[in-house]
């Protein structure tokens, strides 16, 4: 006994299977796009502690796009884009050579140890905490705290 199928058995199993498979396959896409986005706020926080921590190039409108990230409690605090530019030229100055080490507190929540290595011995200079908030698209930073190190 021989079994044939023809194109029509075909395509109407093909499409019960994609009936089946539907649920799944649009969940798995909501999922996608909800990493895409958490990973997308994670990298503006990076760039924001980056900047403010003097890892990279300390520039005055650099400092102007970054400060649209913070909350306007946290702005007056930091004293707008200057007090921001400031604090990124001392950071620059007093922690040369250092890099940074990033985790992952909470969804909201992100804490940096400033690290550098001296004569084999890792030392921590420097412990920053963010806490940031979801809004829309973008994200607003409300807190920053630091804590020194070693």
């Amino acid at each position: 006994m021989r079994l044939n199928y023809g194109r029509e058995d075909l395509l109407i199993g093909f499409f019960i299977i994609l009936a089946i498979l539907y649920p799944f396959i649009i969940a798995f896409l909501i999922f996608l796009e909800d990493a895409m986005e958490k990973k997308h706020r994670l990298e503006e926080v990076r760039v924001f502690y980056s900047f403010l921590l003097g890892l990279e190039e300390c520039k005055e409108e650099r400092a102007k796009e970054l400060v649209k990230l913070v909350s306007e409690s946290l702005y007056r605090e930091l004293g707008g884009a200057e007090g921001l530019f400031k604090t990124c030229q001392s950071y620059r100055k007093a922690y040369t050579g250092a890099r940074a080490e990033e985790k992952k507190v909470g969804d909201a929540e992100v804490l940096v140890d400033l690290l550098k290595k001296e004569k084999g011995i890792t030392n921590r200079l420097l412990s920053l905490r963010l806490q940031f908030k979801s809004e829309g698209d973008s994200i607003k930073i409300e807190r920053i705290e630091y804590e020194k190190g070693d």
